[in-house]
């Protein structure tokens, strides 16, 4: 009953063009604003928060049963969720990698994990793509020291790399976060095997603005993209036309403010990414933009989304009224 309440309720929003966030209060470690979390992604019905930046002394990921998110949701909500942790045994990248600065993305197929790091070094960005293998029985992930893919930074942008992944068949599409018409003339999404050799890329459209995290494939091809912007990178991302409300009506608190948070529906066709016909789903916006990182679907429910430090850690589900 309340989550019908919650749909309800955000259908009002949805009028207007925007959907509002339900923050799901984290409690115990997660929750530190200082880990920076920058991905979510499903390992089986548990849902993986990904730090950017983790304790070296006890290096740690953290997981929340989707049993619990849902009852949580299904329930009175009066209390948090406080999720649990998982060991990462891993290199010391500070020692390999020059400037190393944390995780940025994950993703898995079967017992395999699939990440993305990143580093800045003399003012140049670079990505790597690293594997690692997950024992949940023992909650503990190892990285492989031995596997360490350089990405192809397509423009050198300062804090923008490869942000987001995702499995498609039996292969890793990899996404760079900057794609706006005036820094990427042609922007490509990236396809890896899973032993991390390149193979091939994909056109996609111009998106403005930054794209921070993609869901998982659906059976038709299709993902979500969390498209993000902060007013204070507008000298970096030269913004152009936004394209991706054409046709639709720009929600009442994007009119009001600069910043963006929004989710675009693409889809996977032959050799190239298109846009579908899903209209964006627009966030309702508060007055402190909220730096969106992880985003996956929690069925055909909506979606779960979490950001870093700005202005906060918080994980929220956003509700899909149209599939």
């Amino acid at each position: 009953m309340k989550l019908i309440i919650t749909i309800l309720f955000s259908i009002q929003f949805m009028l207007a063009g925007e959907v509002l966030p339900i923050e799901i209060p984290l409690k115990g470690e997660a929750a530190e604003r200082n880990l920076e979390m920058s991905g979510l992604a499903w390992y089986g019905d548990n849902l993986i928060l990904m730090p950017q930046y983790v304790d070296k002394e006890a290096p740690g990921f953290y997981y929340l049963s989707k049993e619990s998110i849902n009852d949580w949701l299904d329930g009175d909500r009066t209390s948090g969720l406080k999720p649990k942790p998982i060991r990462i045994s891993m290199p010391s990248f500070e020692n390999k990698i020059g400037g190393f600065e944390g995780f940025e993305a994950i993703c898995f197929m079967g017992q395999k994990a699939f990440l993305i790091i990143e580093s800045k070094h003399d003012g140049v960005m670079k990505s790597f793509l690293i594997t690692g293998e997950m024992n949940f029985k023992k909650k503990e992930l190892s990285i492989n020291p031995g596997k360490l893919e350089q990405l192809n930074v397509p423009v050198n942008l300062k804090n923008m790399g490869f942000e987001s992944i995702l499995k498609y068949n039996a292969s890793l599409m990899v996404f760079f976060e900057a794609n706006g018409m005036n820094v990427m003339k042609h922007p490509k999404a990236d396809l890896y095997t899973n032993a991390l050799k390149y193979k091939t890329n994909l056109s996609i459209p111009n998106i403005e603005y930054r794209i921070t995290d993609v869901s998982a494939v659906d059976g038709k091809g299709r993902f979500w993209a969390l498209n993000h912007y902060w007013p204070g990178e507008r000298k970096i991302l030269l913004p152009g036309k936004d394209f991706i409300l054409d046709g639709f009506n720009e929600g009442e608190t994007h009119q009001k403010y600069e910043h963006v948070e929004r989710l675009v529906e693409l889809k996977i066709d032959g050799d190239s990414i298109t846009r579908t016909d899903a209209p964006p789903v627009q966030l309702v916006l508060s007055e402190k933009p909220r730096n969106w990182e992880g985003l996956v679907r929690l069925g055909n429910k909506g979606f779960l989304m979490i950001t870093d430090e700005h202005p906060r850690t918080i994980l929220s589900f956003v509700p899909l009224i149209y599939n």
